[in-house]
């Protein structure tokens, strides 16, 4: 098989879009990893489906579970109208699957196995599984067109980052499977005991008796594990020149699903001398005097009169009062709120028992 449109034919989506994101709390205590704002106007899981928009791939399953009302919503009102259009194809979809009432997925591999019977109804040949917490551009039709002229189960996308010895092959989260290997090695799997894990069971059970393939690339990926990472990411698309450019609308652009496709013009920082390298979202409001260094301010946020942050992440409603200080002097910050551990401050919205949108107060 080599046509590109007759294997995307062949191909159903899964992408996984349930997890807790333990190490990124306070973040995700309301929230579901793939739905944390990111560069500004994005969230998450825009990177993995505006991917799949891009490369054609109109039939897909969200697994979804912690927290997912919020992102079954932002879902339905922000990405369904690309695929359920009036002249559209009846074949093409884009369908949240939570766990079965009464029933919880054990892992990435039990909610795959649990829905089995939806996915394989349409007898698709492929099943391409992708993470939702990465931050990427990539056509999956190449990968795809080498997994189907490969003879192997899966075939594990990996991208070369730099380490210590210069460079490692990392694990993108993006899968292609071949549907009757997937579903044997899943079977296989839910008799055992074992994490219920694709990367950590399931690829490892293939790649023993040899039935995988590699697909190696270089580009920008960044894994969004731990609010450090979190950070990292989102200051590096506040560079002049990013490494990444999400709000470049061609060849291959990056939808948010509140906004659609975004332009350069449409990203303008608010009007405040004092900003700088910080990713300001929508709807903050920040005082002429203040000054915000080094920061992820998210939507809704106000920075009051002569307020001093840096290298911070102030969630949604904050409120930070005039002539306060966050992220000058630690021992205060870390008695007050939670701090990373590279020294990044996290106001939260909801902390201590403070309702949402309270000042963080004077320093």
């Amino acid at each position: 098989m080599s046509d590109p449109k007759t294997i995307l034919g062949a191909t159903l989506t899964v992408v996984l879009a349930g997890g807790d994101g333990k190490r990124l709390l306070p973040l995700t205590a309301d929230r579901p990893k793939s739905a944390l704002p990111i560069g500004g106007p994005f969230k998450l899981i825009d990177f993995t489906l505006s991917n799949c928009f891009n490369s054609g791939l109109r039939r897909l399953f969200l697994l979804t579970q912690y927290k997912s009302e919020a992102l079954h919503c932002y879902i339905r009102d922000g990405w369904s109208a690309l695929w359920y259009r009036p002249d559209g194809d009846p074949r093409e979809y884009i369908v949240c699957l939570p766990p079965a009432c009464g029933k919880h997925y054990r892992g990435t591999a039990d909610a795959v196995f649990q829905n089995l019977q939806i996915i394989t109804r349409e007898g698709p040949e492929f099943i391409l599984v992708l993470s939702s917490d990465h931050v990427y551009r990539m056509d999956y039709t190449q990968l795809l067109e080498r997994h189907a002229n490969s003879g192997a189960a899966v075939t594990v996308a990996q991208v070369r980052q730099p380490s210590k010895r210069g460079s490692r092959a990392v694990n993108m989260g993006v899968y292609a499977f071949t549907t009757r290997a997937l579903v044997r090695a899943l079977a296989e799997d839910a008799e055992q005991v074992t994490n219920h894990d694709l990367e950590a069971d399931i690829v490892p059970r293939l790649i023993r008796i040899g039935a995988t393939s590699g697909y190696c690339l270089q580009l920008y990926w960044r894994g969004i594990r731990t609010i450090d990472s979190y950070y990292e990411a989102n200051i590096e698309l506040a560079q002049a020149k990013p490494p990444f450019d999400p709000y470049r609308d061609e060849p291959w652009p990056i939808r948010a699903g509140d906004f659609g496709v975004l332009h350069p013009s449409d990203f303008v920082l608010p009007a405040a001398k004092g900003v700088s390298n910080s990713v300001i979202s929508p709807g903050v409001s920040i005082a002429d005097d203040a000054e915000v260094d080094s920061c992820i301010v998210m939507a809704g946020a106000i920075i009051g009169e002569r307020a001093r942050v840096r290298c911070a992440i102030i969630e949604e409603g904050v409120e930070i009062l005039a002539g306060s200080e966050i992220g000058f002097d630690r021992l205060k910050d870390r008695a007050r709120y939670r701090m990373s551990e590279n020294g990044v401050v996290i106001v939260p919205a909801k902390s201590a028992g403070i309702a949402r949108g309270v000042s963080s107060g004077p320093v």
